[in-house]
């Protein structure tokens, strides 16, 4: 699963926020020693308190290098940070702690949301390194990232790290290779419906000779792990399913399968996929 680095100054500090299915996560690392608490503890705490949202999320560090990332999802981070008593901790780092308590969710949220954080004063020299990185990520993931929608939403993001930094602003339409439509997308899909066909394989629940097709995902994740085939079924991808003309798209819901013998919630087409419509 791909993910979404973005480097957020707060404070003289960085955090990373990480996006990961729509969904921003914290890397809870450098919240922690930002704030000048002790990684091994703490991360024994967060496993145990926030063990079923808690996650350890491959990512690109700026060696190169994949790395875990122990996350948390932005949701839960002010639980996180209220269960830290400023009342408990050295002296030294109290001040800090408040700090981080009081705005730390607001910024990155705002981050996340509008595509930065709104700031009243000229940011200092570590804010200003953290800022230049951002905006190389931001420029990174504009390159390869091909959904319009998503495009525009980090274009606005770069102008406004850019204008922050007193840079100018490149043309969208000069970064990377721009946007594939609606129908190359989903195409992939019925490309890769293709090579299970090929392969074999039975994947279109529908009744035989009905004409219609009857996608279980899950299934056909399945299907494409044991084939090695590297699609999945997000946002644009599903997005794309809706608008198929051809095969046409008409629901989705409950259907009777023919390959599991029971009633599945499926993807429902009208048309032809390939070969093995069985």
């Amino acid at each position: 699963m791909q993910t979404q680095l973005i480097s957020v100054p707060f404070h003289g500090d960085t955090i990373v926020l990480v996006g990961k299915k729509n969904e921003p996560y914290v890397a809870m690392r450098p919240i922690v020693e930002n704030m000048g608490l002790g990684w091994s503890a703490q991360r024994i705490k967060i496993a145990e308190r926030f063990d079923s949202t808690v996650s350890e999320i491959d990512t690109v560090a700026e060696d190169g290098r994949v790395r875990g990332m122990i996350c948390l999802p932005l949701r839960k981070l002010p639980a996180w940070l209220y269960s830290i008593s400023p009342n408990k901790v050295a002296p030294e780092l109290r001040d800090k702690v408040i700090q981080y308590q009081a705005d730390c969710d607001d910024v990155l949220w705002d981050y996340w949301t509008k595509g930065g954080a709104i700031r009243t004063e000229a940011p200092n020299v570590s804010q200003q390194i953290a800022l230049s990185r951002h905006r190389v990520a931001l420029l990174k993931e504009l390159h390869r990232t091909q959904d319009n929608g998503l495009r525009v939403a980090l274009h606005e993001q770069l102008a406004q790290i850019s204008r922050q930094l007193g840079l100018s602003v490149p043309a969208l339409e000069t970064i990377g290779l721009g946007t594939i439509g609606a129908s190359d997308v989903v195409n992939q899909l019925w490309d890769a419906l293709d090579v299970l066909d090929r392969k074999g394989e039975r994947y279109n629940h529908a009744p035989w000779m009905s004409g219609m097709i009857y996608l279980k995902l899950p299934h056909l994740a399945e299907l494409f792990k044991k084939h090695n085939i590297a699609l999945h079924f997000d946002s644009v991808l599903r997005n794309a399913m809706k608008a198929s003309k051809n095969p046409r798209f008409i629901t989705r819901g409950a259907k009777g399968s023919s390959i599991e013998g029971k009633t599945i919630r499926c993807w429902v087409f009208e048309g032809h996929a390939g070969p093995n419509k069985k």
